[in-house]
């Protein structure tokens, strides 16, 4: 058994995996809660594929740690300060130091499981099967009985949960402004106990933690509504996520997550002040709290939205539109027929990437032109040129240099590399989104370079946010400092 569980440990991955060389951070979702257990300075909770770490005198959420299995069940150990883990076929043992791991091959259903000194003790749910692990060389054995006086940890049946009645009704609701929903119920999913205080988590609505005297409560929201993120950007103070389930947002003075839930999802979304745009369908809508307004409709579905000091740009599937602040009146902007899917706007001109080009607005002229012969669906602007990423999957630098007619321009240069599905930049480089991890494109050496200290996978997204880079592959969001990019 030892031998087995030693071929095990190549087969579960924790992200970050070193964390004295590995700078990034893993962003978790507000999933459900599954398990809860505490030492004197922290209290863990087990999210779907997440090891939360809370500061417990602070209450705040300080990190995660991002397993490659579902972590079903979570207790600590306080002779060796590691955290047991019980995934569907193997146990971890967990080191919160060092980030090290050992797993033990276990396809027994876990009911619940205890410590001592020497050994961690586990009983199954089919047959009542008890086990006893050896923490020094790893043997997992039968038993026939377990010690007595063990602290067990085990999942909270709906039982535990009524023994603490101040906890009535046993579900949470929203409150009206933040969601679209408010009738929903996120139901309590587990407890700990400490003796002074109580934590409870949920589904889909954050940890709490009651003061068992008085009765009050804090609660606690440390990320986004849901994994599926589908745009990153910052406006104002805040740094936004839209999500399918709705746009969350960290206020990055008060180191606080915030979110509206919405009934129906968005295809794109801009900030302007404290009121929220969404293209939903053939519909712009402004929010504000949980109430909507219609701003403009279309014949098509908008694809993307932008703002600047006088207009919000809809790109949809029949051309450009713009309609000027504090009104409701759409107007036809430039391209037309065609798709455009995306809209940049900068100081000296608006740049639409359509279906089959990339057009030009000049400000001083008044005018539209071609820029780039090509299908285009991000534009980003780095130095004095146009960086826009084709509906190829590759990259085009537009040169900054006088463009005469409609007709396509020569003045630009595609660059190597293919399957980049989004970029960014900072100012300095230009950030991809790969197949194959993130990399940077220099412009003065004309080459890219990957980012070593990021997982090598595929992404979807990229953005700088202020001295951040965040990066987001399949259900997982990463934050890297840009002062460790190499």
């Amino acid at each position: 058994m030892f031998t087995l569980a030693l071929l095990l440990l190549s087969q579960v991955n924790v992200h970050p995996q070193n964390p004295a060389w590995d700078r990034y951070t893993t962003i978790p979702p507000l999933g459900t809660i599954q398990s809860i257990t505490a030492s004197d300075l922290y209290v863990f909770a087990a999210s779907g594929q997440h090891l939360l770490f809370f500061n417990k005198p602070n209450y705040s959420f300080e990190r995660s740690v991002r397993f490659d299995c579902e972590l079903n069940l979570i207790g600590y150990d306080k002779y060796t300060s590691d955290i047991w883990i019980v995934c569907p076929e193997h146990i971890i043992r967990f080191n919160i130091l060092s980030y090290t791991l050992r797993a033990y091959p276990l396809s027994e259903n876990i009911l619940r499981f205890a410590m001592d000194m020497k050994n961690v003790y586990f009983e199954s749910v089919k047959g009542g099967q008890k086990y006893a692990l050896d923490k020094i060389i790893g043997t997992l054995t039968s038993v026939s009985s377990f010690p007595a006086d063990l602290k067990w940890f085990a999942k909270n049946s709906e039982s535990d949960i009524r023994q603490y009645r101040f906890l009535n009704p046993y579900y949470y609701y929203d409150e009206a402004q933040v969601s679209q929903v408010p009738f929903e119920r996120y139901s309590i999913t587990a407890i700990y106990d400490d003796g002074m205080h109580l934590y409870v988590g949920t589904d889909r609505y954050g940890l709490l933690k009651y003061n068992k005297t008085t009765w009050a409560k804090q609660r606690l929201v440390y990320g986004p509504v849901d994994p599926y993120i589908k745009k990153v950007a910052k406006y104002g103070e805040n740094i936004y996520f839209l999500c399918a389930s709705g746009i969350s947002y960290f206020h990055e003075k008060d180191q606080e997550w915030k979110y509206l839930r919405l009934n129906r999802g968005a295809n794109d979304f801009t900030a302007l002040g404290d009121d929220i745009f969404l293209a939903r369908n053939n519909e712009l809508i402004r929010t504000s709290g949980a109430l909507e307004f219609s701003v403009g409709g279309f014949t098509n579905d908008i694809l993307a939205i932008a703002s600047d000091s006088s207009y919000i740009y809809a790109a949809t599937h029949s051309g450009l539109f713009r309609i000027a602040q504090g009104t409701s009146i759409e107007m036809p902007f430039g391209p037309q027929r065609y798709a455009v899917y995306y809209v940049y706007p900068t100081e000296e001109a608006v740049y639409a990437g359509g279906e089959f080009a990339l057009y030009k607005y000049s400000r001083d002229d008044r005018t539209w032109t071609t820029a780039l012969g090509f299908g285009v669906k991000d534009i980003v602007r780095l130095q004095d040129d146009i960086y826009a990423l084709g509906t190829n999957n590759q990259i085009m630098r537009v040169l900054d240099e006088p463009v005469d007619s409609l007709a396509p321009d020569s003045g630009w240069v595609l660059l190597p590399y293919f399957n980049i599905y989004d970029i960014d930049t900072d100012g300095d480089v230009l950030y991809c989104a790969t197949y194959s991890g993130i990399y940077y494109y220099v412009p003065e050496a004309s080459l890219y370079r990957i980012i070593y200290n990021l997982p090598r996978m595929q992404y979807d997204y990229v953005s700088v946010i202020n001295d951040q880079l965040v990066a987001v592959g399949k259900n997982s969001i990463y934050s890297l400092p840009l002062e460790h990019r190499d």
